[in-house]
């Protein structure tokens, strides 16, 4: 399978919430910082990370780019945060309800014998969009 096809599944699996199923693209022992600067180690503490923030938020990953050699890629990614809750606080601001935060990052994906063994996060740019503000 190649790293397109690798990544594209498991973004569709990221993006359905399915953890059983990206969970299995993380190597025993992967080390990931997000872009917030977070860091985990193995593939419990990614899904804990994320499960934990499933009841105040919602994240949609689009892939803008990829760039792959033998061993590792690196992806241009936009993704969509949508707030759930009121008063959930995130990317530095307490956001409401309809709240969405949209990103742009550089993600680098190491693998070993198809799965990640390190991803690193950077975020780009960040903008915030209040639910009902008419702005676009």
């Amino acid at each position: 399978m190649s790293h397109a096809d690798m990544f594209e599944q498991y973004i569709a699996a990221f993006n359905a919430g399915d953890a059983e199923a990206y969970a299995r693209f993380y190597a025993p022992d992967i080390r990931f910082r997000n872009g917030a600067g977070a860091e985990l180690t193995g593939p419990a503490a990614i899904i804990d990370y994320y499960q934990s923030l499933k009841d105040s938020l919602s994240r949609t990953i689009e892939v803008k780019a990829l760039a792959h050699g033998e061993r590792a890629f690196a992806a241009a990614l936009a993704s969509r945060f949508t707030i759930l809750a009121d008063g959930v606080r995130f990317a530095g601001e307490l956001l409401g309800r309809g709240d969405q935060v949209h990103l742009e990052s550089i993600a680098l994906y190491e693998l070993e014998d198809g799965r990640f063994t390190r991803i690193e996060a950077t975020t780009l740019t960040r903008r915030i969009a209040r639910h009902g503000d008419p702005s676009p």
